[in-house]
């Protein structure tokens, strides 16, 4: 399989560039990508060290793939002059709006994360933190303000659905996990019967439910394939009798399920 050295560079996080960058790469996978992100490099002297190692990089084989979000002209020149492929992704965009708007851009540094507007950040944060306290089940009595409440057998990927939702988007989400004693019947619990509206499901393939919780369990019931097949399929029940929408996360990433509630329960984000 080719291998080809990647760099994300920017004078920021470079998260912008590294979510465009893996999209990208993505459609490659007969090539295997070593992507390194170097953020921050925000004056010509980091920009010339950053070359330097770029140029040593090149010297091992094929030219490293560069993707860039720099606004400096100076720093963007200096990165640009290694021996790489660079591309460019402010200027492969920046450009052709300009002259579609008929304006010309700021050329600000850390406009996309940075925290610029801070009655924005605060409420971001608020989200991240009712996530957190409301997560497993955890402060029901607080539902009332949720936007939505993810529900799901343990381990199918309520947590990590509702931190990104609060902290990629300021959405109020909190989870509740189905337990045993809950899937015994297909009514939802007490503490969830007054919010179904806000309600939305998770189900997992139950062969990979057991897999995820024989890492932390290994031998307990809890990670037994009966006990997995079970609430799996009792989950399920339970959202059809009630009209829960629900998601199949099996093969799914956060960024996708995320994207799948945004969408189902029409939640409008903040952020």
């Amino acid at each position: 399989m080719q291998k080809r050295f990647t760099y994300v560079i920017s004078d920021r996080t470079g998260l912008t560039a590294e979510a465009l960058c893996q999209s990208l790469l993505s459609q490659f996978p007969q090539v295997e990508f070593d992507i390194e992100n170097l953020p921050f490099i925000d004056t010509p002297e980091k920009a010339q060290a950053t070359a330097t190692t770029l140029n040593e990089k090149a010297l091992q084989g094929q030219k490293p793939l560069v993707f860039a979000t720099l606004v400096n002209d100076e720093i963007r020149e200096i990165i640009a002059s290694a021996n790489i492929v660079f591309f460019d992704l402010f200027d492969t965009f920046i450009g052709p709006l300009e002259k579609e708007l008929t304006v010309d851009s700021s050329h600000s540094v850390g406009k996309s994360h940075g925290v610029l507007d801070f009655a924005e950040y605060s409420s971001r944060m608020s989200a991240v933190n009712f996530a957190m306290t409301t997560d497993d089940g955890m402060e029901t009595d607080h539902y009332a303000r949720a936007e939505v409440v993810v529900i799901g057998a343990s381990r199918s990927g309520k947590t990590p659905t509702c931190l990104y939702l609060s902290l990629q988007f300021g959405i109020f989400a909190a989870n509740y996990p189905l337990t045993t004693e809950d899937l015994h019947t297909t009514q939802l619990p007490p503490a969830l019967a007054p919010h179904q509206h806000k309600l939305f499901g998770l189900t997992i393939d139950p062969f990979r439910l057991q897999q995820i919780r024989q890492q932390r369990f290994s031998g307990d019931t809890y990670a037994s394939p009966k006990t997995c097949q079970f609430e799996v399929a009792q989950a399920e029940a339970m959202y059809r009798s009630a009209g829960i929408p629900f998601v199949n996360t099996t093969k799914k990433s956060v960024e996708e399920i995320g994207a799948t509630i945004l969408h189902e329960a029409s939640l409008r984000r903040k952020l």
